[in-house]
């Protein structure tokens, strides 16, 4: 009988469904767990699920680009499964406690080519069968806009690992000129902790659901699968283009307007310099704290009084022990 799917539940996805988005909470822990369930009563190791969602987004893309519709039906469910695949190998490691930073590093570029691919696979073979160049078009705005937006979002966490914790503090000149760039004030810290926290997404009938709904990647999967369907079936073409031409006409418009809406909230509210603190923090290892903890002597001018440093602090054990 194996491992029950309540236990499942309880050690594999109650501890991340904090921070899973709105695909995840709709369909993804309800499809992955039967395939979790089999590798871990056969005791398969997640890599295999990895691979396989590799395997399966890939194959998935290459069928798209084929043109026809049986092909391109075939290619959309794989590409399901390649989402189905990524949340199995995650739930698969946390129930061995095995879970590997290498394979997320993996995982990390895995997405970062299958799904501008998916993009790019439509976009040929809508192009092959109707020799419409606004297919490539739209496969190509939608496809840079989701990688622009992963490296916007992601840019904060590269460059603190990079020039930050690779520094030496108080000692290394790069550091200190990356961090002289940041707008630090001690009495925000506060705000910016709750700003970054992890809290639960918001499902419902509310404004940041309909956003995911109409942007996440995952449920526009689905959504494909369904044009392709269309397509096959009782509707081969809509205002002239087909379902699939409809879905990714609407992927290359509202995901670069998608990218600019967040270029417009986030840069004019200082998102970069709140996450980099942000993450100082949570590293344990360093402590915001004013340069100058008396008032400013004659010799030191304002500026210097108003400085800020980090300091590599011992971590709660360090500091026990």
């Amino acid at each position: 009988m194996g491992v029950s799917f309540d236990e499942l539940r309880r050690v594999c996805q109650s501890p991340v469904r904090g921070r899973n988005d709105v695909a995840g909470l709709l369909m993804g822990d309800r499809a992955s767990l039967p395939i979790t369930k089999v590798f871990v009563d056969f005791g398969l190791s997640p890599d295999y699920a990895t691979l396989g969602m590799l395997a399966a987004g890939i194959l998935g893309s290459i069928m798209l680009g084929f043109g026809g519709v049986w092909a391109a039906l075939l290619g959309a469910l794989l590409l399901l499964l390649y989402y189905v695949l990524d949340c199995v190998d995650g739930e698969v490691a946390r129930f061995r406690g095995i879970e590997n930073m290498k394979w997320g590093y993996y995982d990390f570029l895995f997405h970062m080519l299958v799904k501008p691919c998916t993009f790019l696979g439509v976009g040929i073979g809508l192009w092959r069968v109707s020799d419409n160049a606004w297919f490539l078009l739209f496969a190509a705005t939608a496809l840079t806009s989701t990688l622009w937006l992963k490296m916007f979002l992601d840019t904060p966490v590269l460059l603190f690992t990079k020039t930050v914790l690779a520094g030496k503090p108080g000692q290394d000149r790069s550091f200190r000129r990356f961090f002289e760039t940041l707008d630090l004030e001690l009495d925000e810290v506060e705000a910016d902790d709750k700003a970054g926290a992890t809290n639960p997404f918001p499902l419902g009938i509310n404004l940041v659901t309909l956003r995911a709904l109409m942007t996440n990647f995952d449920i526009g999967l689905v959504f494909l699968v369904l044009a392709t369907l269309l397509d096959a079936t009782v509707a081969p073409e809509i205002f002239g283009v087909g379902a699939r031409g409809a879905w990714l006409a609407y992927y290359g418009v509202v995901l670069p307007l998608d990218f600019f809406d967040y270029m417009r909230s986030y840069i004019p509210d200082g998102h970069f310099s709140k996450e980099v603190r942000r993450l100082l923090r949570l590293s344990h290892r360093f402590d915001i704290r004013p340069l100058y903890t008396e008032q400013p002597t004659a010799a030191n001018s304002s500026s210097e009084a108003a400085a800020t440093s980090v300091t590599a602090a011992p971590s709660n054990k360090e500091a026990i022990g």
